[in-house]
């Protein structure tokens, strides 16, 4: 199915060249005595690499239907990510390019989405908002602050993002996987 570049919405799936893309953002823009020209950041599905393309505004893009498919995370081992098909209860492992960075995210248990295009699994999406154990993270103290200090703290999935003083290890918090940001504490 085509479609005109400036109806491109993060999360589409196209298909460029024969490469298979997911639609990280689109920006329209329109320079002054210039044609209106969106700026499209996409992450190839295969190889997980990030590409930015400029296009006019009325360039015709192909977008690729993609049927999502509700799993569950099992765990991981040397071989690669283990989930479960909600629906069949067949487990499915995926290898370490096709979950990419998600794997921060990823908790026993968490029910993610998987993105399937001709019968396979291209790509993970995880829940905007997940909760997570802190389990390293040093000391708050509250010093000469104009603003809200925050103090790097690692997470029980491997990630590290920054957080408030008041957190200590140990808690659990709620963390957006859009932009990596605490939220709140749970």
């Amino acid at each position: 199915m085509t479609m005109e570049a400036i109806d491109l919405k993060p999360g589409m799936v196209i298909d460029v060249d024969g490469a298979i893309y997911t639609v990280i953002s689109a920006v329209h823009t329109h320079a002054q005595q210039r044609r209106a020209v969106v700026r499209v950041k996409v992450k190839e599905l295969k190889t997980g690499k990030t590409n930015e393309f400029v296009w006019r505004s009325d360039t015709r893009v192909n977008q690729v239907i993609v049927e999502e498919v509700p799993l569950v995370y099992l765990y991981a081992d040397a071989s690669g990510y283990h989930f479960m098909d909600v629906a069949t209860f067949e487990q499915i492992l995926l290898s370490p390019d096709i979950v990419g960075d998600t794997k921060f995210y990823l908790k026993e248990n968490l029910e993610v989405t998987g993105l399937v295009h001709d019968g396979r699994i291209l790509d993970i999406k995880v829940p905007i908002f997940i909760e997570a154990k802190v389990v390293e993270t040093e000391p708050g103290f509250k010093g000469d602050t104009v603003q809200a200090a925050k103090k790097p703290a690692k997470l029980e999935t491997g990630l590290t993002i920054l957080v408030p003083l008041f957190i200590n290890s140990g808690d659990t918090i709620r963390l957006d996987t859009r932009t990596n940001e605490y939220i709140t504490r749970v």
